[in-house]
């Protein structure tokens, strides 16, 4: 028998004749955060990225109206790789990868093997993550960028590839003087311009085919979705030893930067985390990629609050992920605005519900009074008396918009690392690349989440403004909301729309003469530099207009204010049933549902018959803080969530006639 090469294909490295034997499909990487892992059977409440990542349906459709697959990968973030929850010496291995990121790497070849063992050309890349799993993605996202994708019969020989990899920037030095032929090639793939010898260690490559040939190079990614990047690599950043140095030496080779193959970048970044060791990672567009669209978006909280997945929720305090749903809500809307990607309606609805009874929750839980640590009056069951006094001055945990008390993650574990408040549309990029080439200008492209005018209102603070929901960001000090801002420093136009404004020194001076008298009108005397001064605008983020095709997005999560007493409940004590029972037939009801509420009230009832087959009530942990109200002022709280209600859309009603 002879083979025919023309028809050996064997390998889909060559497989251009078979590419039709199956429609292109979606490939999903999820990396998870520090400690965070939802598939190893430990106790958890799952964070934003294992939530979207069960948000996604399994088939979507192309622009031809044709059925795609979609495959989702998850991946435990770092400090996870032993689910064992007891042992001491378990507990210290888990910190110490969690505390200094050991396993990244790891993770990032992970996530490459499931492109590697799944792509072919013409199929779509998605990649989203959270915290050291969002730096994991990014870094993903420059590994194909730089190297593009290989072949499974590829990966016997992937340990020599990735050690070229790691050592490219160093090897990019020592050729430093082929750098201006490299330039005129404007090869793709550096790789291939340092290696070309490496031949294919028995895979089935076509005649004369080099290893390093075989790689797919310009492989655009469709979106890379991150949750409050964190590159704390190596030993934490701190106060007391730059460890900056140190750390790029080790780490330095991973490139998180966004690429013209990029498409979208979103980011969801945390406005009031202000521990040293978890600085951002922030995204500098380049003016010239024209490419890729941006998106950096501030919202209120810290690192865990934007991010998901708190043991704080388990424990039955702080804001029980009300804030890390908001998050995730944007983050789903920009997806869906802007991509194909399909989303499964019914766990877009369950996450909709959930964040609804949350709200509500919070809205009937009580601060215990005389609690510094700002914990919540219930008892240990639903029989059982509260412990603790609530607080009259602290009635409700929820003050609208997905804001409720949030802890300070500055612990006493945390505070010998420092502290370092974000500043927003103040991070610059460095000038110069790994090769000491002046970098081309970049832009940030950050906004600021409308919940901080929200939270900053005087309505607001009228309510909340002497409890302990007051918000008060350290990060926007001297920053004001402006409406059609003209800046005084700079002539060029600004559009239209609100932005936050704050006027910095623009990081250098002019010298400045004045005449003395008119004996000496021909001299003058050098005075000191005066500081020149700029504006910083950063736009608030604008949200999409309701659609048929976008229930629960963003617009919907603000409406869950004042839907969530009329919508169904689920886990709530009967007592809470029947007090918020009571307190609406005997309130004369005002407002008029529209249409679009009447359709998410539909969609909430809808989905509550069938709940059950999706949450076992007995041992979930959302539900066993439901079960165990905080008694006393019932009627006080219900009309504090009405007129959280009637807050929030008169605030959306002048979101949408630009009124600040």
């Amino acid at each position: 028998m002879t083979v025919d090469p023309k028809n050996f294909n064997a390998s889909r490295a060559d497989a251009g004749a078979k590419l039709d034997e199956r429609p292109p499909r979606r490939l999903i990487v999820c990396c998870d955060g520090s400690w965070q892992s939802s598939n190893h059977g430990t106790k958890n409440i799952a964070s934003n990225v294992a939530k979207l990542s069960r948000s996604i349906a399994n088939y979507g459709k192309n622009k031809e109206g044709d059925l795609i697959q979609q495959i989702v990968f998850y991946d435990a973030g770092v400090g996870t790789s032993n689910s064992s929850e007891g042992g001491f010496v378990d507990s210290i291995h888990k910190r110490w990868e969690g505390g200094t990121g050991q396993g990244l790497e790891e993770n990032v070849c992970e996530g490459y093997n499931f492109i590697v063992n799944n792509w072919l050309p013409g199929d779509e890349i998605y990649i989203f993550g959270f915290s050291r799993g969002a730096y994991t993605a990014r870094a993903l996202a420059g590994m194909i960028c730089n190297m593009g994708i290989c072949f499974p019969d590829m990966m016997d020989d992937w340990w020599a590839v990735y050690e070229l990899y790691k050592n490219r920037k160093k090897k990019e030095a020592e050729e430093k003087a082929k750098e201006a032929e490299r330039k005129k090639k404007k090869p793709t793939n550096e790789l291939k311009a340092q290696v070309h010898s490496m031949v294919t260690s028995g895979g089935f490559a076509l005649p004369g085919m080099e290893f390093m040939d075989r790689f797919q190079k310009n492989v655009h990614i469709e979106v890379v979705g991150v949750f409050d990047t964190v590159a704390a690599l190596g030993l934490p950043n701190n106060t007391t030893i730059d460890v900056k140095k140190r750390n790029e030496a080790y780490y330095g080779f991973h490139d998180a930067d966004v690429h013209p193959q990029i498409k979208y970048a979103f980011h969801a970044l945390a406005l009031d985390e202000y521990r040293k060791a978890f600085e951002p990672t922030m995204w500098h567009l380049p003016d010239d990629n024209k490419n890729t669209e941006l998106y950096q978006c501030w919202f209120p909280g810290y690192h865990i609050n934007v991010g998901g997945g708190s043991e704080n929720t388990q424990n039955h305090y702080g804001d029980l992920e009300a804030m890390a749903n908001l998050s995730l809500a944007w983050m789903i809307d920009q997806v869906r605005h802007n991509t194909p990607l399909a989303f499964e309606d019914y766990a877009l609805v369950r996450l909709y519900q959930n964040y609804m009874c949350t709200i509500l929750d919070l809205s009937r839980r009580s601060f215990s009074k005389g609690d510094s640590w700002c914990r919540y009056s219930y008892g240990e069951s639903a029989t059982q008396a509260a412990s603790g006094v609530a607080d009259p001055d602290n009635l409700t945990a929820y003050g609208g918009c997905g804001l409720g008390y949030r802890p300070d993650s500055m612990t006493w574990k945390m505070r010998a690392s420092g502290c370092h408040v974000r500043t927003p549309g103040q991070y610059e990029p460095d000038n110069l690349d790994e090769r000491g080439s002046k970098k081309p200008r970049s832009r940030t492209h950050e906004y600021i989440h409308p919940v901080v005018a929200y939270a900053m209102s005087k309505a607001y603070v009228d309510a909340h403004g002497e409890t302990v929901l007051k918000y008060e960001p350290s990060a926007l000090a001297g920053f004001k909301r402006v409406k059609n801002p003209i800046d005084p420093y700079d002539s060029r136009p600004i559009p239209e729309g609100i932005y936050w404004a704050k006027e910095v020194d623009a990081g250098h001076t002019e010298q400045t003469y004045v005449k003395q008298g008119l004996e000496y009108a021909k001299s003058f005397i050098w005075t000191p530099p005066k500081p020149v001064k700029k504006m910083i605008y950063i736009e608030e983020m604008p949200l999409f207009p309701d659609a048929i095709d976008n229930p629960t997005n963003e617009r919907d999560y603000m409406r869950a204010d004042w839907l969530a007493m009329w919508a169904p409940r689920h886990g709530f004590a009967a007592d809470v049933n029947k007090d918020i029972a009571n307190y609406l037939d005997k309130t004369p009801k005002t407002y008029v549902f529209t249409d679009r509420e009447l359709y998410l009230l539909e969609l909430l009832l809808h989905a509550s018959k069938r709940v059950n087959g999706s949450i076992w009530k007995e041992k979930s942990l959302v539900y066993a803080l439901r079960a165990r109200p905080s008694p006393g002022y019932e009627t006080e709280k219900s009309e504090r969530m009405q007129a959280t209600g009637e807050r929030t859309r008169q605030f959306l009603q002048d979101l949408d006639e630009k009124k600040i």
